[in-house]
């Protein structure tokens, strides 16, 4: 059994050992803008790199004042709109040393109190419309409610910042929960080496510079919204403009208005831009486009590439317990290999491997699970030993991922191993079924899943998002020269919408039930409209 420990250290060359560090670190960069979000008092405010020691340290003493203290589990249920006090309050809580929980907003008061729960929350901060459940949520446990609705800067305008408590690096950082798009979500313990060593990684996937402006509207209480975007913009000395919320009609405006030069949006995001906006008026500034969180069709990276001309392209892999760190192709190969999701890893410390159950690393082309090495992974499940235990084996992050290697040693993605389906015997990517049913002229999304079935042991039943009056059986006939015919699923459901999580990624589990199309996790437009 290998213990947490066994991940690779954070090497000695690392500037900083800790999350505190990096914002002591910050206040050399001056009048240089770090942050520009939308705060709880309706503000869209901006905070310079020279200005976030002094910040951080008031905030911590409002914390202190609410009780937080070293080591306590804090919950910060935020979405964007409250994207000011979100990233300052990640940065409090770590100078009070104690351990950042980001919440889901979308979260029901069940669910939110199973996290309550199950982090031992000492404190829940939240603001707005978010309190009336989180209240709730936390009714009867020992867990205190701190109320950001007034802004942060109005309340912490009178303290006096206070010291930073001692941590060491091997202490918890975060505690991130998975998506659960497979499962229950489970809670990912973050220490602070391993937040540094995923931004400093970050900083080299991406490209990012001093003085680059990143732009996002990823959700603050996503892994990507804490840690991926405001982890690489910090430790790579970049602006983060956080959008309150993604409109593919402002995103382009934003871009204008900032001069951004990074702009991170998973795929659904790009999507709704080539679908809505007009694109033939780019700014000048922008030189690089990100995307991640869910499988990039290569359709979709020709579009992105023919709509962005002179852009470079970036599709990146990874998971919450990496960090989340992983792999990265950038945009010298991705034309060559655009279903790929790594040419290489995150930086000089990430590295990955396809491998068979034994550990034996796999032929090319023969599919196996992805597996990560990186002093940016997770040090384990709170509370649950014996599937850290299966996770982290011999030094490697095992990631529950089917993928496979070509000649050239890229990466590409298969599957969940959960939502690999064996059919009759036959093993089928879900992944690749719905790529070919997403081809289809009239489909514009698509998702299938495993059913059972008395005698092949598991069926396919694809529910796909199309224009009306979708002949499904027409799409089958579609199917027979692309697919094998074990590949083909007998069942097509045409739904208005497929249910999401807060990244985009199809949440399977909800797919049968009676309206899978609704509930939370969708992107927002300007009219209101649910785009799913």
């Amino acid at each position: 059994m290998t213990t947490p420990s066994a991940m690779p250290p954070l090497p000695d060359a690392a500037p900083w050992r800790t999350m505190a560090d990096l914002v002591d670190a910050a206040a050399g960069r001056g009048s240089q803008p770090w942050l520009t979000a939308t705060s709880a008092d309706g503000r869209t405010r901006t905070v310079t790199y020279g200005e976030l020691p002094d910040l951080v340290g008031r905030a911590a003493e409002l914390l202190r004042a609410h009780g937080v203290r070293p080591g306590m589990l804090v919950g910060l249920e935020f979405d964007n709109r409250f994207g000011f006090e979100a990233l300052v309050l990640h940065h409090a809580v770590h100078w009070c040393g104690g351990v950042v929980v980001p919440v889901n907003a979308r979260f029901s008061e069940r669910e939110l109190r199973a996290v309550a729960v199950d982090a031992d929350l000492g404190v829940l901060c939240t603001a707005g419309d978010l309190r009336g459940v989180a209240s709730m949520a936390i009714d009867g446990l020992d867990t205190r409610l701190l109320d950001l609705s007034d802004g942060l800067v109005r309340m912490v305008r009178d303290l006096v910042p206070g010291r930073r408590a001692p941590v060491s690096e091997h202490d918890v950082a975060d505690l991130l929960y998975t998506s659960g798009t497979s499962g229950t979500p489970k809670g990912v313990e973050i220490t602070h080496a391993s937040c540094v060593a995923g931004g400093l990684e970050l900083v080299h996937a991406y490209g990012v510079r001093p003085g680059d402006v990143y732009q996002s509207a990823v959700p603050y209480f996503s892994s990507t919204g804490a840690h991926t975007n405001p982890f690489a913009a910090l430790c790579g000395g970049a602006h983060l403009v956080l959008q309150p919320s993604f409109d593919q009609h402002d995103t382009i405006e934003v871009m204008r208005r900032f001069g951004t030069t990074i702009y991170f949006g998973v795929p659904s995001m790009y999507l709704l831009l080539l679908r809505d906006v007009d694109l033939s008026d780019l700014p000048d500034t922008l030189r690089t486009l990100v995307t991640g969180g869910s499988v990039m069709t290569a359709d979709g990276v020709a579009r992105i590439h023919a709509a962005f001309p002179g852009r470079g392209l970036i599709n990146s892999y990874g998971q919450t317990e990496a960090g989340p760190g992983g792999t990265v192709v950038g945009p010298d190969d991705i034309a060559d290999k655009p279903e790929s999701v790594g040419g290489r890893g995150n930086g000089p410390w990430t590295t990955f491997r396809v491998a068979r159950p034994d550990g034996v690393e796999t032929d090319v082309e023969e599919t196996g699970e992805i597996q990560l090495r990186s002093p940016a992974v997770m040090r384990g499940y709170r509370g649950r030993p014996e599937e850290t235990a299966t996770t982290l084996v011999d030094g490697w992050l095992r990631t529950g991922d089917l993928g496979r290697r070509d000649a050239d040693g890229y990466l590409f993605y298969v599957d969940r191993m959960a939502d690999s389906v064996i059919r009759g015997g036959f093993n089928v990517s879900t992944v690749e079924v719905e790529s070919v049913l997403a081809s289809h002229p009239e489909v514009h999304e698509a998702a299938v899943v495993g059913i059972e079935h008395a005698v092949l042991g598991e069926d396919l039943k694809a529910f796909v998002v199309a224009d009306p009056g979708l002949d499904t059986e027409a799409v089958g006939r579609f199917l027979v020269d692309k697919l094998a015919d074990y590949k083909i699923p007998r069942t097509i459901v045409v739904v208005a919408g497929l249910p999401r999580n807060a990244m985009g990624k199809v949440v399977k589990a909800r797919l049968n039930d009676p309206d899978p199309g609704s509930g939370r996790g969708r992107i927002r437009t300007h009219t209101g409209e649910d785009q799913r």
